[in-house]
């Protein structure tokens, strides 16, 4: 079935369903970064959201929106970590039963995290994102589950961008907005956003290297995944950009930019030190991404801190390799 692509009413609405539910997340400054990155730069820390990301406000909106009828079943959804928190956060607040595809090597924390919000893990013999998309589509016809995209869905887009909107509003004059991107969900939220706010700020979505997706389709036409993906932005590691989120991309943001995993890491020490929050490497790509690109400089940016759910182990490394 052909979905419309949503529009500002439909994060508008979004707005209304997540108030008084998900948090309103701080907008953080620091002085040392700037001078870093040779701009003002304004952080949206979505790592200290419900779950420790954004992605609960796509998953409450999509699944307020659902009828008894396609609560009954049961909800299924597929993530490296982040969607499958925000998933289960929202399945538990609406009493309704969540099963989630992830893969084996999984940061043990999300694993943990998620199954503690009491959803159903599925992860035996899922080594990427294509088997575990693989897997779900098997599930969903063996027990006629009901989807919660992770990211290629109207209300899951429209809920990711109530983050950009929040950031817009407290700092209205932004020029420039650097946001991590994988399926596109956040970015094609961010660009609804500005839309409705700052007509005139540049959109760019950040990429890992080795998880080049977006790029790919943006060059191809249509929505194409590389040979292989590789990052330890385990966050941003969907192969391909959803069709919705494509599109909306394609029409409207200012580039994309590409990072190798060296920068994000350094990124994320980087935030860690000088704005006192944790971020996942996912998280803290869309800092590296500022701190690359010449097209950042000399401008107000917002840069959309998506996620905070890593290892102590990884934290404890970037902090001694920083």
């Amino acid at each position: 079935m052909t979905m419309d692509l949503p529009d500002l009413p439909d994060l508008l609405a979004a707005r209304r369903t997540l108030a008084g539910v998900v948090a309103r997340t701080p907008v953080l400054r620091s002085d040392i970064l700037d001078e870093r990155a040779g701009a003002r730069l304004f952080f949206k820390a979505e790592g200290l959201q419900l779950t420790g990301s954004f992605k609960v406000r796509g998953a409450y909106n999509k699944i307020r929106s659902l009828s008894a009828a396609e609560l009954a079943p049961g909800l299924i959804t597929v993530s490296a970590g982040n969607a499958a928190l925000g998933a289960a956060w929202a399945a538990r607040a609406v009493g309704a039963r969540l099963v989630v595809v992830m893969p084996e090597n999984a940061v043990p924390e999300k694993l943990a995290a998620v199954a503690a919000l009491g959803a159903r893990i599925e992860k035996d013999g899922v080594i990427n994102a294509t088997q575990a998309f693989e897997r779900l589509a098997r599930l969903r016809e063996e027990h006629g589950y009901t989807l919660v995209h992770p990211f290629d869905d109207p209300f899951v887009i429209a809920g990711a961008g109530t983050a950009a909107w929040e950031l817009l509003e407290e700092v209205p004059d932004l020029e420039a907005l650097a946001v991590p991107t994988s399926g596109g969900g956040l970015l094609a939220g961010a660009l609804l956003a500005t839309r409705g706010l700052a007509p005139r700020a540049e959109v760019y979505g950040v990429q890992p290297e080795g998880a080049d997706g977006l790029v790919r389709s943006l060059a191809a036409g249509v929505p194409t995944a590389p040979e292989r993906v590789h990052s330890v932005a385990d966050g941003l590691t969907a192969p391909k950009p959803g069709v919705l989120n494509f599109e909306l991309i394609r029409r409207h943001a200012a580039g994309v930019v590409t990072v190798p995993d060296a920068a994000i890491l350094d990124a994320m020490a980087l935030i860690i030190r000088h704005l006192r929050v944790i971020v996942e490497p996912a998280g803290a790509a869309g800092l590296a991404g500022a701190l690359a690109d010449e097209r950042f400089r000399d401008r107000r940016v917002g840069v959309l801190l998506s996620g905070s759910n890593t290892g102590t182990e990884r934290v404890r490394d970037v902090l001694v390799a920083g």
